[in-house]
């Protein structure tokens, strides 16, 4: 018999605006018995119902999507959300951190692209928010450290007039640059992320 493992997180727990309002937590989670998983609100176990809708999907490789729907979402509904997951013989839990609001949200996903003949790599993250937003940049977790080989560029978006691209350009690429990069965008009223790795052939 194969020996379990406790349940772990994969990535980053996810906090995002679906359509009329609703607000969708989700958190990848391997080793994990999705149909066990519990929700709370504060300390109180949430109960399945028209406002708050639990589904769970197979995402291969042996990881679960656990997603909790928060219908028509309103002030008296932020606060922390945390669910719990378990295995045969362990458990664990994510939490999320849910303020009243619209935090900035992305037009797709983080893409590079390469200028110069591939002397400048920019990483290209496009957020739109109805209110002032800043970004942050992590590298392989850390807070990056700017320089003249490394800039943040904010530029408004093109093809939104509440959009803004966030740009990390990269000149002259070295081996160290390879890592995992990620973006955190944030207004007063929440903040969201976007990741990606760098690797070069």
């Amino acid at each position: 018999i194969p020996e379990m493992a406790p349940p772990a997180i994969y990535g980053e727990p996810k906090i995002s605006s679906g359509a009329e309002g609703n607000v969708i937590l989700e958190v990848v989670v391997t080793n994990a018995i999705p149909e066990k998983s519990q929700w709370f609100f504060g300390d109180k176990e949430i109960e399945t119902n028209e406002s708050f809708i639990f589904t769970s999907s197979d995402e291969g490789g042996g990881r679960k999507l656990l997603k909790l729907e928060i219908k028509d979402f309103d002030k008296p509904a932020a606060g922390e959300y945390k669910v719990k997951f378990f295995s045969a013989d362990g458990e664990n839990h994510a939490t999320f951190n849910v303020v009243a609001g619209n935090a900035p949200d992305f037009h797709d996903k983080p893409h590079i692209v390469q200028r110069d003949g591939g002397n400048v790599i920019v990483i290209k993250v496009r957020a739109k928010s109805h209110l002032e937003m800043k970004a942050e940049w992590f590298k392989d977790e850390k807070p990056l450290k700017f320089n003249d080989r490394v800039k943040a560029v904010v530029k408004k978006d093109d093809k939104d007039k509440d959009g803004f691209q966030f740009l990390l350009e990269i000149t002259g690429p070295i081996k160290e640059d390879e890592a995992k990069y990620k973006c955190v965008v944030k207004n007063a009223e929440g903040q969201n992320q976007q990741s990606l790795n760098l690797v070069f052939d």
